[in-house]
């Protein structure tokens, strides 16, 4: 088990001071990622788009930094904002929701650290501390290599697809036992400091907090496909272009219903193998919930699914208790149907290459979540 020591919440001035960390028993750096794709289904499985407009209550806090492509800035149609004023890209088929990356140094510890995250086919537009955000056309993926040469790496903002890659990157992350964090009272980024890990500070920003953050937006599909009806929901295999392997398997899904009234129905599945040569076929079949399937009792059994689920795919227990207090409202609350799975790490570092300048081991955790419309 990890040795831990209280963090400190002392409110300062124009921050909060985030204190002390436990170091990990090992010899070399740990790194652990958590955070949600989100995609929304119509009833006959159509993905819906311009998910890029968001609710006023999903506004992250003022001191996050945004970034917003120059080909795109000065169009509202464009514009890859997650804000409640802009349309909506009719590209923008999945959120990348609150990434968040935790440091868990051994003893000794002292070097600077360059972070670096690129998305396929979606642009990070979010980000806290300062990093260095951008976007082009990642012409090495075209077929023909010739043309590729020829093409312009800039991209103009008008189809976001996947020969569009977005990059971000953090110099010198130092890491500390203290930092002064923004002073904020959104829960959203409250929940993801309660981890007992080391905070992460950019000397030339003079920012900290105890996580790196970002998020973004893509034109990407789920890892499933899916019908509903009032009976049943279908869940289908996906088309897997970019997979190596012949199969994957996603190791856990849930059905959940969350009523008007907030009481919960939820069912687990298990594991889920899709094959690359099967694009639709069915790979399970879920019965709907009927009234007397729906308790406020549920919240803390499908609490607990999620959290040994997220703690068998390498999270910490206080890192999983963050995520789902993170999520609480669009998880748990929030009235609808909707179907969460693991997402295997191969669809994480494909499409989310993380990089360091320094050994570490990395565990990276995402949760898909797919809202399914009426």
């Amino acid at each position: 088990m990890r040795a831990m020591r209280s963090a400190i919440g002392l409110v300062v001035g124009v921050g909060v001071v985030l204190g002390a960390f436990g170091a990990v028993p090992s010899a070399e750096l740990v790194v652990h990622e958590w955070g949600t794709i989100t995609t929304v289904h119509a009833a006959d499985g159509t993905p819906r788009a311009g998910l890029n407009k968001i609710d006023e209550s999903d506004v992250l806090p003022p001191f996050v930094h945004r970034y917003e492509p120059e080909s795109t800035r000065f169009d509202p149609a464009k514009k890859l904002a997650k804000s409640p004023l802009v349309p909506g890209r009719p590209d923008v088929s999945m959120r990348l929701e609150t990434p968040v990356i935790y440091f868990h140094p051994p003893a000794g510890f002292d070097l600077p650290i360059d972070v670096g995250v690129l998305f396929r086919g979606g642009v990070i537009n979010e980000f806290y501390p300062a990093a260095e955000a951008g976007v082009y056309l990642d012409a090495a993926r075209i077929n023909d290599k010739q043309a590729a040469g020829a093409i312009s790496r800039e991209w103009t903002g008008e189809t976001l697809n996947n020969f569009v890659l977005g990059s971000l990157k953090w110099q010198g992350v130092r890491l500390h036992a203290m930092v002064v964090a923004p002073l904020t009272n959104d829960p959203v980024w409250l929940a993801p400091r309660e981890p007992q890990s080391a905070s992460v500070y950019l000397p030339e920003s003079g920012e900290g907090e105890r996580y790196l953050f970002y998020r973004g937006v893509a034109a990407l599909g789920a890892l499933l496909q899916t019908r509903h009806s009032r009976g049943s929901v279908q869940l289908l295999s996906p088309q897997l272009p970019w997979l190596q392997a012949d199969s994957l398997t996603l190791p856990n899904a849930w059905l959940v219903e969350v009523g008007a009234d907030g009481a919960i129905a939820f069912r687990e599945h298990g594991a889920i193998a899709l094959r690359k040569s099967a694009p639709g076929k069915e790979v399970a079949r879920l019965r709907r919930f009927g009234g007397d399937e729906f308790t406020a009792d549920n919240l803390k059994p499908l609490r607990a699914s999620l959290k040994t689920s997220l703690i068998r795919q390498g999270l910490f227990a206080d890192e999983a208790e963050a995520m789902l207090n993170t999520w609480k409202h669009s998880y748990f609350e929030k009235p609808g149907l909707r179907v969460f799975y693991i997402v295997p790490r191969a669809w994480t570092d494909n499409f989310l290459p993380l990089t360091l300048s320094v050994p570490a081991r990395i565990n990276r955790v995402m949760v898909g979540r797919i809202d399914l419309l009426p």
